[in-house]
């Protein structure tokens, strides 16, 4: 037993090294949190997606010399947040987020704090989930959040609290399986699940341990900002320096405009955004020390970047009259470059690269949403997974975000047939909602492991018939798939389908099955497009 007098309460220090202990962990463990995906389509989500989350807040740690534990849990859950990516890296976003809050006027974590936060966590959460399902992450957090309560009440220690709440989440995690139909036919418990139980242990570690842990940034994991040098004009610079950065507020209560006075004393264009917890500012001006200087009386810096225009702009700066704000603009997540390609037609100004396997993260989404000039910005996700990450772009833009939720291709190429420039923005939201409902999707991939699926007996390899998400039939033979199809098709009374083709099918292979189809549906149109789209050798849509 660790003596419980060494860490009755922890300090911002001990915070940073418990977060990084945990990503060390998570990445250590990623591939075998991904096997207990019980899916068998080839989905690496769970792991990837938290292990690349709380990386994202790692990284930042790692360069931080943050001591108070508000800063640095501010700090981590603001990085959490812009690298979320996927369904369970925004609820572990979420569950941090939910601990900055409470520790917002904390000096330090003791036993009670630490309950209060982990209880704040949790609802943080929920609120974010429409339909939260149990069996899940957010069982696991809720339960062990509320043993924490109960523990804290018995002995107000950090570490006693702590352990507690994993005894906890180890219960909680078992129960997953008979919790969850689909894990109990798999035999696993919750992936998600685990993943939270791995944070708490690898911070219980690190605690015990004393051990001042390094953290290894992986590259792939890296994101890069260009400077945006369009902003100003290059004819007649007066003021030399781009200052931009973006700082935490010490206080998120604090009025910001003698802030923001003082700045417009100091320089031109500036630009500045406070949404209650970070402060964004772009000024041009020649003394950014002295405004930098200014800012840390307000808050802790995320970012900083200075440019000397008067010398770049002759090599990087890239004159363009200023553009008026348009109505819309249109984010489209997907992958391959005819899917791409037909966005792109459809009128989408960024296209995210990303879907099945490939979750974009929350700040990959608003990087786009930010190279847009419009007032209105609507999201198509066309992943059920990376919905959850495109709603959280809406704490980031101080633009009107719009998420049509697109959990196809299909979907999302109807949601863009639906828009109409004339309509309001709240009427072409439901509008393009609507168009969702009337497409049906088919796709075909493949198994990525054995499994025993929905009464299914699935071997590595198969060929997996999905429709509207759902598992259809598996077999080894895709001629049999499209059968299947054409019997739902019927079903559904559709009559106009479209065949996509991924890019491990050449085009004459995908003529074939055109041709296969539209003999099993001899009064539907049956169109072929290239889509080029990885994981999945077919996407099909009926209307």
């Amino acid at each position: 037993m660790v003596d419980l007098k060494q860490h009755n309460a922890i300090d911002g220090c001990e915070y940073r090294k418990l977060v990084i202990s945990a990503a060390q962990l998570l990445h250590v463990k990623e591939e075998e949190i991904n096997e207990l995906n019980v899916f068998p389509v080839p989905d690496g989500d769970t792991g990837s997606n938290m292990s690349m989350t709380i990386g994202n807040a790692a990284r930042e740690l790692a360069n931080s010399s943050d001591t108070s534990i508000n800063s640095v849990a501010e700090r981590t859950a603001r990085a959490m947040l812009r690298g979320a990516r996927g369904n369970s890296g925004v609820i572990l976003s979420l569950l941090f987020r939910g601990i900055a809050s409470a520790l917002k006027n904390s000096e330090t974590c003791d036993g009670i704090t630490l309950a209060n936060a982990l209880k704040t966590g949790v609802e943080s959460a929920y609120k974010a989930i429409e339909s939260p399902a149990e069996g899940t992450i957010l069982t696991v957090a809720r339960k062990c959040a509320e043993r924490a309560m109960e523990a804290s009440q018995e002995n107000n220690s950090f570490e006693y609290v702590l352990g507690c709440a994993i005894s906890s989440a180890e219960d909680a995690l078992s129960h997953t399986i008979d919790e969850n139909p689909v894990l109990k036919k798999a035999g696993v418990v919750d992936a998600g699940g685990m993943g939270w139980l791995l944070v708490l242990r690898a911070m219980e570690n690190a605690l015990s341990n004393g051990e001042d842990l390094e953290y290894e940034i992986q590259e792939d994991y890296t994101q890069k900002e260009k400077a945006d040098f369009t902003a100003f004009e290059t004819e007649d610079i007066a003021f030399a320096f781009c200052t931009e950065f973006i700082i935490t507020k010490n206080d998120p209560n604090r009025d910001t405009s003698p802030l923001k006075s003082y700045l417009a004393t100091m320089g031109d264009s500036l630009v500045m955004l406070d949404d209650g917890e970070i402060v964004k500012v772009h000024v041009h001006t020649n003394d950014p020390h002295q405004v930098l200087g200014e800012a840390l009386k307000w808050g802790i810096y995320e970012t900083v970047k200075v440019e000397n225009m008067k010398s770049q702009h002759t090599s990087k700066i890239v004159e363009a009259p200023e553009v008026a704000l348009k109505d819309y603009g249109f984010v489209a997540i997907a992958s391959g470059e005819g899917m791409q390609t037909i966005f792109t037609e459809l009128g989408v100004d960024k296209i995210v690269s990303g879907g099945q396997t490939m979750n974009p993260s929350t700040d990959d989404i608003h990087n786009a949403v930010k190279e847009i000039d419009a007032k209105n910005i609507i999201i198509l996700p066309n992943n059920k997974n990376i919905i959850l990450s495109a709603n959280q772009v809406k704490e980031l833009s101080d633009k009107n975000i719009i998420v049509i939720p697109t959990k196809t291709i299909p979907q999302g190429i109807n949601a863009m047939l639906a828009f109409d420039l004339d309509l309001a923005p709240s009427e072409n939201e439901e509008a393009m909602k609507g168009a969702t409902e009337s497409v049906v999707t088919m796709q075909i991939t493949y198994a990525a492991r054995n499994s025993d699926f929905d009464g299914m007996d699935i071997k590595e390899g198969d060929y997996l018939g999905l429709c509207q998400g759902k598992l259809l039939a598996n077999d080894t033979s895709i001629d049999n798939l499209f059968s299947r199809f054409a019997k739902e098709i019927e079903a559904n009374d559709k009559e106009v389908v479209c065949i996509y083709y991924g890019c491990d099918v050449t085009e004459e292979e995908a003529e074939r099955k055109q041709e296969y189809l539209q003999s099993l549906l001899p009064n539907a149109q049956v169109d072929l497009l290239q889509g080029g789209q990885p994981v999945y050798h077919y996407i099909i849509s009926a209307e």
